[in-house]
């Protein structure tokens, strides 16, 4: 059964044991602020369609939960390290407002709540809508952001290619043996040997001998999926798909009937299994894992800047197709959308440049050397304000008239005085007969693509764009503070979930932060005690 939290405050709360200064030391550290501040921020009726309204035992209190779980975040705790601070610290115990007696859950209480919160786009509605709150009780603004991504690993080994083959069949094995040990017995022992003894075949295999013990890993491992393809007890074992996974990513179909030897790949695709522990990971230029990126607010004004906007993708794929997902986030956390997004050369393209404009957005990236060069005598023209239509041509001469086209648009230019004009050898315009004109043939992309480099030169925008780099500390902080380099989950909606929480977290630090100082500069008198705590 569904119940909120009691709104009403404690009369005899936690700290009520203490000295008057005792408590007034209390009230000037981050525990008090999130009492007051932060733990209103955490709306319990996004949990209320998980329980029934009527029936049941009543619910763990949603604000105590969703606590522990930003706290142990915000101080990168494992689950049994967070209870055990939610059991014995009084500053805890007094930012929840909880008795000591009440100080209590179970760790079975917060796996519960992080299954709600995978089912509900691995935390995307919780994420959002505490900063939404957030901004607007720190009134923050966030019409200027900034975007990046971030490399992070689950918790996987990270395998070479022979610990890829001997872990995936030693996994495939010992499920076997548990689930169905009267097949593990059909399985040749000498196989099983080499893999579940870890002393064996494999246990102290040398870099010399990796290239003949890959061949014979590869040989098994052709041996096991051929033996149990179409097998029934078998199939429908997931430590059974990645054998067959790992096949088809690494090795070569063989011919004939009992191969001496497996032909490997030699370029596995970037979306090949990477560890048997994780089937989501991927692989990419800064190594296997996922990549997440993180939108952030950089307005000079604000007292604090928080991340608005958190989202995983593959370490494969670019970061030039997750603008659209990032800018959609951004505008339901903030409320509408930004009206700049600082990103580095890895987000900046003509079509996302576009693609921002429609959301209402200017996507400020420089675009790199591997754009189109063939746009770049199109900046020579002068355009509206819009950027849709040509002003005049590099030579002074206005259009005729604009034609629409798909993607784009056409600037007509009369053909007798392009025949005259002293710039018409370097002209990209083209000849059309019919009509008697000369063509300027333009898609959006291009001209944006074409108007970007322009402007980048510029003082103003090296100026505006000096910003963005700030949020590589913030891409740092998470990895050093709160541990998001490495992970303690795997899987990519558990690392959805984690990376949010993180983020979440680094917010309402930032917030209590602030608070604090906001406090100890309103009463001098309390900066000492503020420094001490």
């Amino acid at each position: 059964m569904f119940r909120k939290t009691n709104p009403q405050r404690k009369l005899f709360g936690a700290g009520s044991e203490f000295s008057e200064e005792k408590r007034e030391r209390l009230r000037s550290t981050w525990a008090h602020q999130y009492l007051t501040k932060a733990l209103p921020l955490i709306d319990e009726e996004l949990f209320a369609k998980y329980f029934d309204p009527g029936n049941g035992r009543p619910n763990k209190s949603v604000q105590l939960v969703v606590s522990v779980l930003i706290l142990k975040e915000l101080n990168n705790l494992t689950d049994e390290e967070a209870l055990e601070e939610l059991e014995w610290n009084t500053a805890w115990q007094y930012a929840l407002d909880l008795l000591p007696d009440e100080a209590h859950t179970c760790q079975k209480t917060l796996h519960n709540f992080r299954a709600y919160l995978l089912n509900d786009d691995a935390g995307a509605a919780l994420f959002e809508n505490i900063v939404a709150r957030l901004i607007s009780a720190a009134g923050l603004s966030t019409k200027r952001q900034r975007l990046d991504s971030t490399h992070v690993v689950s918790n996987i080994k990270l395998l070479g290619r022979l610990g890829l083959f001997t872990e995936t069949i030693r996994v495939f094995l010992e499920k076997l043996r548990e689930e169905a040990p009267e097949v593990a017995n059909e399985v040749p022992e000498e196989l099983r040997g080499r893999y579940l003894d870890r002393e064996g075949y494999f246990g102290d295999a040398r870099g010399s001998e990796a290239g003949r013990r890959l061949e014979q890993a590869a040989l098994d491992l052709y041996e096991l999926v051929r033996r149990f393809s179409g097998d029934e007890r078998v199939d429908g074992m997931e430590s059974f798909g990645l054998l067959v996974r790992l096949f088809d990513d690494q090795c070569e179909m063989p011919g004939g009937r009992k191969p001496e030897r497996i032909e490997l790949k030699e370029r596995p695709l970037s979306t090949s299994l990477q560890s048997p522990s994780d089937p989501d990971a991927t692989y990419g230029h800064k190594g296997k894992g996922y990549e997440v990126q993180i939108a952030e607010t950089c307005e000079e004004e604000n007292a604090i800047q928080v991340v608005t906007a958190v989202a995983v993708n593959g370490a494969n794929e670019s970061d030039q197709q997750q603008v659209a997902v990032m800018l959609e986030q951004v505008e339901r956390t903030s409320g509408e959308a930004a009206e700049e997004v600082h990103a580095d050369a890895g987000y900046g393209s003509g079509e996302n440049i576009v693609l921002a404009r429609e959301m209402g957005t200017e996507l400020k990236a420089p675009i790199g050397s591997k754009e189109s060069e063939k746009v770049v005598a199109v900046v020579e023209f002068e355009f509206d304000e819009k950027g849709e239509r040509v002003v005049k041509c590099p030579g002074g001469e206005a259009p005729i008239r604009h034609e629409e086209k798909r993607g784009g648009v056409r600037a007509c230019f009369e053909l007798s005085r392009c025949k005259k004009c002293p710039l018409r050898k370097e002209c990209p315009t083209k000849t059309r007969l019919r009509g008697g004109v000369r063509v300027l043939q333009m898609s959006r992309a291009g001209i944006a693509v074409a108007q970007r480099r322009q402007e980048q030169k510029t003082a103003r925008f090296k100026e505006r764009h000096k910003i963005r780099s700030g949020i590589e500390a913030t891409n740092s902080e998470l990895k050093r503070c709160h541990g998001l380099g490495k992970l303690r989950v795997r899987g990519r909606a558990r690392v959805g979930l984690a990376s949010r929480m993180k983020a979440l977290s680094l917010n309402i630090k930032r917030y209590m932060a602030h608070l604090v100082k906001v406090v100890s500069l309103k009463v001098p008198e309390l900066a000492e005690a503020v420094a001490v705590d």
